[in-house]
Order: C-alpha cells, then structure tokens, then sequence
C-alpha cells in the first residue's frame, strides 16, 4: 500500500519523536550512470541496493520514488534517469531552486516522500549537469541532508569528476574524492559488487572520471580498478542503514539511539515526515 504523509500533523508531532532513531542507505560512484543511459542497468542495480533489494528491510520497487536534483547545465540527468525500471514516481528539481535564502526549507519540502535523492555527475566529466555552483549550493544544504539521511532517506550520488568537494554535503571525515582519473576499462566489480548485481559490462566501456581516496570504514566497496605498482582505486562504494552523527558516518546496529537534533523546525518535520519513507530502518 501506498504510504501517505499526515501533512500538517508532521510539525506537531516531530517535537515528540525526533529522538527515534532511523536510517538511511547511500551509492557513490565515479561513473557518470545517468550520462551513460543507466551503463547496462548499472542504475537499476543501484537502486535495488539502496531500497535494501532481497533483505527484510526490502521497499517495494514500485513505492520507492525519487527525487532527481539536477544542475544548471540542463537535460542530462532526467534523460538518464528514464532508463530506471519499474520504479516509483520521478520528481525532477533544479538545485538552483534551493540556493539563497528559503534554499534549506525549500529542499526539506521537496524530499518530503521521497525515499531516494538522486545526484548528476559534476560537468568536468563532460557533458555531465552540475557546475561546481551547483555543487556549493548542495555543500551548504548538508544540514538538509543529514536530516533527510537520518531519518531514512537514502542517497545515489554520481561522479564528482575534477571537483575534489563534490560529495561534501556529506561530512568530509565520511567519504573524499581523489584527483580525477581517466578511462574506460579495467574496472572490477568487488565479491560485495557481485553479489548486488553489477556485471561487467555494466563499469566497462564507459568513461570514468573519480575514484574515492578516503572513507569510512563503514563503507562497502564494490567496485576496483587496478593500478600498476600501487593499490587499486575505489570507484564505488556504498553502505546500508548508517546515521550522520558528529560529523562522520555511523552504522545502525541498534545499539546507539542518539540522533543529533535537527537545527530548525523545518528539519525536524523533515526528520518525521521522512520517517514514512524510512520505513523498515527503526532502531
């Protein structure tokens, strides 16, 4: 059945429940997916990862909506995103709708019902959606993504190409993005990468442009890419049921139940209202 938010009753009630603790799911990748057509279905492998795909804690596909944050450049992303299969409903934004004043609630209202954000590629990959504008204004709305992330809501965010802070509206001490790589093949899918799905005509055959240099250990790596004489580079990485606390990234094993406070009103309707979406991740 279709989950449905209680509208005006989400402002009351997220004073008395903003301590329950909930979790979300995230997928960073140095492919540019959405640029690609989906890579093969790589975006649907994606997907049914974050959604928890084959687990107790699965979401229907077909309830799983998105929100596409596209960049000032244009298309690239929401004609990408039409390969997804079988999923919910596609919401299409303009993260220029968010920056200045009013950006925070505004982006707290568009998440609502949503279960899954979804971020283009950064256009140093080449024809890729945002500008590192676009990039800044996602970094000063992390608050807004802590808030989404904490309460259930999960995160697939793709290349960050040459900006070394694209992935900063999660904390810097959860996940960083090396110097821009380049190529086509040599990328491996990891024991964890196979077992969600990914083949190898999926990472191969496409431009590639990031890998990440550091992360939290927390993070599952599924995907590789040989370097001679050195260690081989992360392209994709991902973890399930995790909370932003303290600045790093903590999974949820249901022993610690202190969720950091939301800073405004906004957010912690966010932190409820999100909470439909999030589902089957309660401490």
């Amino acid at each position: 059945m279709k989950r449905q938010i209680l509208g005006p009753l989400v402002v009351a009630m997220a004073i008395g429940c903003a301590g329950e603790a909930a979790a979300g799911s995230i997928y960073l990748t140095g492919h540019d997916v959405l640029l690609h057509s989906g890579q093969n279905s790589y975006d649907n492998v994606i997907l049914n990862y974050l959604r928890g795909a084959g687990t107790a804690s699965e979401i229907a596909a077909g309830s799983y909506d998105i929100l596409l944050l596209r960049g000032n450049v244009g298309s690239v992303g929401s004609i990408g995103i039409t390969t997804l299969e079988g999923f919910g409903t596609i919401t299409i934004r303009n993260i220029a709708d968010f920056g200045g004043v009013g950006g925070a609630a505004a982006l707290t209202t568009a998440m609502v019902g949503n279960e899954v954000v979804v971020i283009p590629s950064h256009t140093s990959c080449g024809g890729c959606d945002l500008t590192t504008g676009d990039a800044d204004i996602l970094e000063s709305l992390s608050a807004v993504f802590t808030a989404y992330f904490n309460a259930g809501g999960d995160i697939y965010a793709n290349s960050g190409a040459a900006d070394t802070s694209f992935y900063n509206f999660l904390p810097p001490s959860a996940v960083a993005s090396g110097t821009s790589i380049s190529g086509s093949s040599g990328f491996v899918a990891t024991a964890a990468g196979l077992a969600i799905g990914i083949q190898a005509n999926m990472i191969n055959g496409f431009a590639t442009h990031n890998r990440f240099s550091s992360f939290d250990t927390d993070f599952t790596v599924f995907e590789t890419r040989g370097v001679t004489g050195g260690d081989d580079e992360v392209i994709s990485l991902g973890l399930r049921d995790a909370r932003i606390i303290d600045d790093g990234i903590v999974t949820d094993d249901g022993t610690d139940g202190d969720v950091p406070e939301p800073a405004t009103m906004s957010l912690l309707a966010l932190g409820l209202a999100a909470a439909y979406a999030g589902r089957r991740r309660k401490a």
